[in-house]
C-alpha cells in the first residue's frame, strides 16, 4: 500500500487497490454498516481539503454534518439490505458533498455538481460490510446542459412569440396559414372531419369611435379570452386580422360545429366588458362555418368560411351561417 492510500486500520475485510485511493478524477468514499469512514481517496482530499487521516474512523455524518443525513442514510441502508446499487444524478440532487468547483469554473455554480453511485462492498465470505460511494464531478456537463437548455428555451420563446398576436395572445395569421394546411393534410390522411369558422365582431368600428382604441383593445382581449376558455384542447383559435378571428375545428362535423359556434356566440352576446372608468360595453359576433371536403384547398376553405360569414352579416349579424357546398343540380355554392 502506498503513502497516498488512506484506509482505516479497522477496515473492511476486503482488498483496496492502490489506484482507487490515488484517483484524482473520481471521489471514492467507503463506509461500513455504522457509517464509519474506512476509505477516503485523493480526490476527496483535494476537494474537501481534509486529509484522510483526519476523517478515517469517524462517523460520516459527524465529520460532514452538512450532508442530507435523512436521504443518504436511507440510500446506504437500502444498498446494504437489498444488495443493489443506486444512483443519484445532479438533476435530482445537485451535489452530495459541498465542494467548490475547480478554478476554471469558479463562482458558477457555487458548489461542484456531482453524480453519485452507491454500491455494496462484500467481504471475503460474501457478506455486505458497507458501501462505496463514487463521486463524479459533472459541473462542466451541468453548466453546458443548463446553457443549452436556456438557449433552447429562448429559441422556443422566440418562435412562440413569432406565432402569437401581441394584443390577444392568440396565434396569429402566420401560424393560422401553416396550421390550416397541416390540419387539411391530417384530415386527408386519417379521414376525420374538419371545420373552419371565421368569426367577426359586429360593429367594432363604432366601439373604437365611441370609446377609443384602448377600449377596443380591451374588448378584443376579453373576447379572445372568453372564446379560448370555451374551446377543446384540439381546437386552434387565431386572430386573423383586426376584429376577425379564425377557428380551426378538427374531428367535428358541420352540425356539431354550428352548435359549438352558437354557444360561443351566445357567450359573447351575454358578456359585459367593463372599462376602468366603469363604462360597460357589449358586443356580438357573426360567424361563418365551412366544412372541409376532399379536393378543397386551404385557400378555398377560408374563402367559403368567409362567404358564410358575410352571409351572417347580411342576415342582420349576431348569427351563425354554414356554407353549403355546390350541388350537381345548382352548380353553385350557398349559405344557410
Amino acid at each position: 500500500m502506498t503513502d497516498n492510500t488512506h484506509i482505516s486500520p479497522n477496515t473492511l475485510a476486503v482488498d483496496f487497490p492502490d489506484i482507487i485511493a490515488s484517483l484524482l478524477t473520481v471521489g471514492i468514499v467507503m463506509v461500513d454498516r455504522r457509517f464509519t469512514i474506512v476509505l477516503w481517496n485523493r480526490f476527496m482530499e483535494l476537494n474537501s481539503q481534509i486529509r484522510g487521516e483526519e476523517v478515517l474512523g469517524k462517523n460520516l455524518f459527524d465529520a460532514f454534518p452538512e450532508l442530507n443525513r435523512n436521504w443518504l442514510e436511507k440510500k446506504i441502508k437500502s444498498c446494504i439490505i437489498l444488495k443493489t446499487p443506486s444512483f443519484s444524478s445532479w438533476r435530482q440532487r445537485p451535489y452530495l458533498f459541498r465542494f467548490k468547483p475547480s478554478a476554471l469554473q469558479d463562482g458558477v455554480p457555487e458548489f461542484m455538481h456531482q453524480d453519485v453511485s452507491i454500491f455494496p462492498i462484500y467481504d471475503h465470505s460474501g457478506m455486505v460490510q458497507g458501501v462505496c460511494m463514487a463521486i463524479h464531478d459533472v459541473t462542466e456537463l451541468a453548466q453546458q446542459t443548463s446553457l443549452l437548455e436556456r438557449i433552447t428555451d429562448q429559441a422556443v420563446d422566440i418562435e412562440e412569440s413569432s406565432q402569437r398576436d401581441g394584443l390577444t395572445g392568440l396565434f396569429n395569421r402566420k401560424f393560422f396559414d401553416e396550421q390550416i394546411t397541416q390540419e387539411i393534410q391530417r384530415t386527408r390522411r386519417y379521414k376525420w372531419p374538419l371545420a373552419l369558422a371565421m368569426v367577426d365582431l359586429d360593429h367594432f368600428k363604432s366601439v373604437n369611435d365611441t370609446y377609443g382604441h384602448n377600449a377596443g383593445d380591451i374588448v378584443l382581449r376579453s373576447t379572445a379570452n372568453r372564446l379560448q376558455g370555451m374551446l377543446r384542447a384540439t381546437d386552434t383559435l387565431c386572430r386573423y386580422g383586426g376584429e376577425e378571428f379564425a377557428l380551426i375545428l378538427p374531428h367535428i362535423t358541420q352540425e356539431h360545429s354550428k352548435f359549438l359556434l352558437d354557444r360561443l356566440r351566445k357567450a359573447i352576446e351575454s358578456m359585459i366588458v367593463e372599462l376602468d372608468d366603469g363604462t360597460t360595453i357589449s358586443v356580438t359576433l357573426s360567424v361563418g362555418i365551412a366544412q372541409f371536403i376532399e379536393g378543397v384547398s386551404s385557400g378555398e376553405l377560408v374563402r367559403r368560411a368567409d362567404g358564410a360569414l358575410y352571409a351572417s352579416k347580411a342576415a342582420g349579424r349576431n348569427c351563425v351561417t354554414c356554407h353549403i357546398p355546390a350541388t350537381v343540380e345548382t352548380g353553385t355554392d350557398s349559405e344557410s
